[in-house]
């Protein structure tokens, strides 16, 4: 969601030094990419040296292109510690009734702002936003001075274990992925009104009976004007694909006094001919256009339902079943910044491989991937870096409120993509100890009240082990639906969860094989085929996340002497390993089979009912380069088709597409 990337005003007004930010009566956010000057701290003199007074001379600092990642920059490789970013600007011509904000998509870990030497704040998370009013701060030059550290200890997360019994002196000081520190996403420049929109909330549930839809939209206001913000005036308007859609929507709330914030929350039904249902192969979306006074903001929406029934996770009313992935966000050459060439390819690689449904990683991704899944149809569960606390760090009031900023700023960021089903409040923490089932039952309640209409749980390394007898054992009793990360002995350990829960389904968050711990890659492939078999006599089993779609670099004990974790279906460059072709055949939801007769071909394409299962709905199959449209294809149905050769001779060439032109299954029949 980019709730700040539209306002409309009358006017033209000019940013010297950085470009037009106004156009005739647009707002645009201006990028504060490209050049800034760069120094580490190591001792960290800087602050005392006052490194961000605007007498300061920065000349002999290096160069850099922000969006930058200081740990993979050849000059200052794997540097753990303070860094320093400095950035010269001209006037910012800020019109009367109009404030000025800067917005950092996600600093890595600990982020501190000076502007024209003056402190503008603070902010500690490696992965989500954060803004700042800097109206007051601005001069006819302005210097941006940020401080940056990604060093970790037992007070940040993810970070250092508290001493307990379980963990070695090595393994309890690190965490099993690199500090990529940096800005490594995202710097701009936003100009709002004094009233301006903070953000919106879009809650859109459909009735599955009607066919209609019910809209509630929260906007969140913030009035530093000198007039009132009346709830009336407040106005929305609803488009899809272009078109706009009438629904009358009823005003509540109270009127935002002068110097207040507050919500204005409207609502209305979508009548059933203008609702399209969001799904993985039909991923509409709609926008809708909040109005409140001179500020306009574009949300981008979809209409779905996320529900569990028994031991069925269901989609629209439909039962689904799927493959998924974790894609640790690491590339050669980017560390933890997602460029667009790189999330391309590693999604499409993705939804070639039906991986439909994954928690995908341990921290809050980049926004661009969620914007990616709404328009093309993966299903995510978020999840915030609690990875593996202690119970100490779990029962400290200091820690869960660090925890909490967190990840309120990952789901109000996030709220509004379709793609977005589930949230997670943490993997492998020791979830069998009283402090581990504190932290579940409150984390579960602080995440409700912010977002009561998705589902919560979280990913357990203990909840399959024969120490837990019980469900009130352990916590996954406290959450919609259980995850857990499991390697080896799969339907004994599913069996095992399943008595504990059997009216909750389960979710693998993590199973897989490291290319090292083979002989050769056809052993990772048999261990994945018989984990496949596994799961298909569980029919209590939603999806299977495979860890990890990709190699990753870590420091962690056990890492390769490469540097590398190898887990991947694909390598680090993404060549395609064995694994990723039987992931592919294995985890699509049809299977295509084919005869030859004679100078025709018999194909039928059979939905698969056991996992994973799910409907199918505008695939596409391609035999011999011509086109044959599958409407719709339940579990368990199938279609045949006999279609004619223009000799008998020819290899004919067979693929079955996803809607989107994903595909799935690829093969040919000889003569």
């Amino acid at each position: 969601m980019k709730f700040w990337k539209y306002s409309f005003i009358a006017g033209i007004v000019w940013l010297a030094g950085v470009g037009s930010i106004l156009a005739q009566g647009i707002v645009r956010e201006t990028p504060l990419h490209g050049e800034w000057s760069f120094a580490l701290d190591p001792v960290n003199i800087g602050e005392k040296q006052k490194w961000f007074a605007t007498g300061f001379t920065a000349g002999r600092w290096d160069k850099v292109t922000v969006p930058h990642c200081y740990t993979i920059d050849k000059r200052y490789h794997y540097y753990t510690g303070s860094a320093w970013y400095n950035k010269k600007i001209g006037k910012v011509n800020v019109p009367e009734g109009y404030r000025a904000f800067i917005r950092f998509e996600a600093v890595f870990y600990k982020a501190h702002l000076w502007l024209n030497g003056k402190s503008v704040g603070e902010h500690e998370g490696g992965y989500t936003p954060f803004e700042f009013d800097i109206t007051e701060l601005l001069s006819n030059e302005n210097v941006f001075a940020l401080r940056v550290n990604n060093a970790w200890d037992t007070t940040t997360i993810p970070g250092a274990k508290n001493k307990t019994d379980s963990e070695s002196t090595s393994t309890g000081q690190l965490f099993p992925w690199i500090n990529y520190g940096g800005i490594n996403r995202a710097v701009k420049l936003i100009i709002r009104p004094t009233a301006y929109q903070q953000n919106v909330r879009i809650v859109a549930t459909p009735d599955l009976v009607k066919k209609t839809a019910s809209l509630k939209l929260d906007i969140y206001l913030h009035n530093k004007s000198s007039k009132n913000i009346l709830k009336n005036e407040v106005k929305v308007n609803i488009y899809q694909d272009g078109k706009r859609i009438p629904v009358k929507l009823k005003a509540a709330g109270q009127d935002i006094a002068s110097g207040a914030t507050g919500v204005v929350t409207l609502e209305g039904t979508l009548a059933a001919k203008d609702v399209k249902l969001w799904n993985q192969d039909e991923p509409v979306l709609y926008q809708a256009e909040s109005i409140a006074g001179n500020d306009t903001v574009r949300t981008r929406f979809g209409i779905r339902k996320v529900e569990i029934n028994g031991t069925s996770l269901l989609l629209n009313g439909e039962p689904i079943r799927m493959g998924g992935c974790n894609r640790p966000l690491d590339f050669p050459g980017h560390g933890s910044m997602d460029p667009d060439a790189v999330l391309e390819k590693d999604l499409t690689l993705i939804k070639n491989g039906s991986m439909e449904l994954s928690r995908i990683s341990h921290y809050p991704v980049s926004p661009a991937l969620l914007d990616w899944a709404d328009r093309h149809g993966l299903l995510i569960i978020g999840e915030a870096g609690n990875w593996q606390m202690t119970p100490q760090q779990m029962a400290d009031p200091a820690m869960r409120k660090k925890f909490q900023a967190q990840m309120r700023e990952m789901m109000e960021r996030d709220w509004n993509h379709p793609s977005v089903i589930a949230w997670s409040v943490g993997n492998e923490y020791p979830s069998q100890t009283d402090e581990g089932k504190s932290w579940t039952k409150d984390m579960y309640t602080y995440t409700k009240s912010i977002d009561p209409t998705r589902l919560v749980t979280f990913a357990s390394m203990f909840v399959f082990r024969d120490i837990i007898k019980k469900a009130e054992d352990e916590a996954s009793q406290y959450v919609d639906f259980v995850s857990a990360n499991i390697y080896g002995a799969h339907l004994k350990h599913l069996q095992h969860i399943h008595e504990l829960y059997p009216d909750k389904p389960i979710y693998i968050s993590e199973f897989g094989l490291r290319t090292d711990g083979v002989k050769s890659e056809d052993e990772r492939v048999a261990h994945l085929k018989k984990a496949v078999e596994d799961f298909r006599q569980c029919d209590y089993l939603m999806g299977a996340s495979v860890w990890t779609f990709n190699d990753y670099e870590s420091s962690f004990p056990g890492t390769n002497a490469n540097g590398y974790r190898p887990w991947g279906l694909v390598s680090p460059e993404r060549e395609l390993r064995g694994m990723y072709i039987a992931w592919q055949e294995e985890f699509a939801p049809a299977i295509v089979t084919a005869s030859r007769k004679g100078n025709s071909i018999a194909v039928q394409v059979a939905a698969r009912k056991d996992f994973p299962s799910y409907t199918l709905r505008k695939y596409k199959l391609i035999v011999a380069g011509k086109e044959h449209t599958i409407d719709i294809l339940k579990p368990g149905e199938s279609k045949s088709f006999d279609i004619p050769l223009s000799s008998a001779n020819e290899t004919v060439a067979i693929e079955l597409r996803k809607p989107g032109g994903f595909v799935i299954v690829k093969k040919s029949v000889n003569p």
